[in-house]
């Protein structure tokens, strides 16, 4: 059953992506099954052979390989089953178009100019797999091959060519170099991604975040759940004083970021903390685009305040305006001019909005959800949930468990 679904796999792979994937029973001494993938120059080098035959021995079940930087490409490599020497297979591919790092890398097999060419081409051959497709890529077979709810463990196994005593400086510049221009690029799509929240797109925001994802998955370190924690921690430190600079209610925005700082920590697995980062750039667009109160007169943004600060309460235009010493009508007119949403309907809207949240973040019944929004009859948030959010509380909490 569970190699009908690879079969299933191994096609929507070829399909879409021009990517191998299939498995093997068994482990043959010369593992013939890899070299009928590979240039013949690679056919002959035993030892990269061996080296490669190691590292499937010592593989264990219900882990996820990322096998990097190997001469002959890169693949995912999963144990189906140790003792029977099962593997599952996705590759060879490229990632990061480091072709160019892998000629390099073939330089202990002393080739000849026609060899270079060849392998050159074999390269060029394999398809390009982003960080965050391998990502993807690895969901979809946990979803398919497995019958339990399992968490699979990321190991990254990356070969890399020592280099020889003559050539240490030479390789020192150019790991300074290529640190320098992680950092370069890092700090360029923070600056993009600011911008974008604090502009409120949230197509611009996930662009930007898509690239980010890719630029951080690019190392061991980057399976390290602790160090993915500590760059959420960093993003929802600075969406905050995003939110401040913006004028968006304090209350709200420290709601917010305390929210997003205990999910940080509760997330365990890569998983995780790809869809709080997604989640949390979504959040604080939409808290820029509705609520901020930057370009707002006096009045209208005091009263987003005061909306964001009682909305517990059932909150009426007439309580709103006595409370500003201004007539409702005032009110209702100034507020729909700068919101382009009357005072009801604004209400209504934040409050669905902090519905929401709760229905994903707690298990909190549906009835006390309500309550907590100023909205004591459960069948009367219902209604009101469905018309904004085009399903039931029930429904939509359904999606996220």
């Amino acid at each position: 059953m569970v190699y009908d679904r690879i079969d299933l796999i191994s096609e929507m792979l070829d399909a879409t992506l021009n990517l191998r994937c299939f498995y093997t029973k068994g482990l043959d001494e010369g593992l013939h099954f890899l070299k009928e993938l590979m240039p013949p120059i690679f056919i002959n080098n035993e030892k990269e052979i061996d080296r490669f035959r190691d590292m499937l021995i010592h593989m264990m079940e219900e882990h996820v390989y990322i096998v990097d930087n190997f001469a002959f490409g890169n693949y995912i490599i999963i144990c189906l089953d140790k003792i029977k020497e099962s593997y599952l297979f996705i590759g060879p591919y490229l990632s990061e178009n480091k072709s160019e790092e892998l000629l390099r890398n073939v330089a202990e097999y002393n080739l000849s100019h026609d060899d270079l060419t060849s392998i050159h081409k074999y390269y060029n051959s394999l398809p390009f797999i982003s960080k965050s497709k391998v990502t993807s890529i690895i969901s979809v077979i946990k979803n398919n091959i497995y019958d339990k709810s399992i968490d699979l463990k990321f190991i990254y196994k990356r070969k890399l060519k020592k280099p020889d005593s003559k050539d240490i400086n030479t390789h020192r510049i150019t790991a300074d170099i290529l640190n320098y221009k992680f950092v370069e690029d890092s700090v360029s799509w923070d600056k993009k991604l600011i911008h974008h929240v604090g502009s409120g797109s949230k197509v611009n925001s996930i662009k930007v975040l898509d690239k980010i994802l890719d630029l951080y998955f690019i190392d061991k370190e980057a399976y390290n759940i602790r160090i993915y924690q500590n760059k959420l921690i960093y993003y929802n430190t600075l969406f905050l004083d995003l939110l401040k600079r913006k004028d968006v209610s304090n209350l709200y925005a420290t709601s917010l970021f305390q929210r997003y700082m205990d999910k940080i920590e509760s997330a365990r697995f890569i998983k995780d903390i790809k869809d709080i980062f997604y989640d949390m750039v979504m959040d604080y667009c939409f808290a820029i685009s509705e609520f901020s109160i930057k370009h707002h007169s006096a009045l209208v943004g005091k009263v987003i305040n005061y909306i964001n600060s009682n909305l517990q309460n059932n909150l009426s235009v007439n309580e709103i305006a006595n409370h500003f010493f201004v007539s409702p009508t005032y009110l209702s007119r100034a507020f729909k001019k700068e919101t382009g949403l009357c005072v009801i309907e604004y209400i209504n809207k934040l409050k669905i909005k902090h519905a929401t949240f709760l229905l994903r973040d707690t298990a909190l019944p549906i009835q006390d959800i309500g309550r907590i929004i100023g909205i004591n009859d459960v069948n009367y948030f219902s209604r009101l949930f469905k018309r904004y959010m085009k399903q039931t509380p029930t429904q939509y909490r359904k999606i996220f468990n």
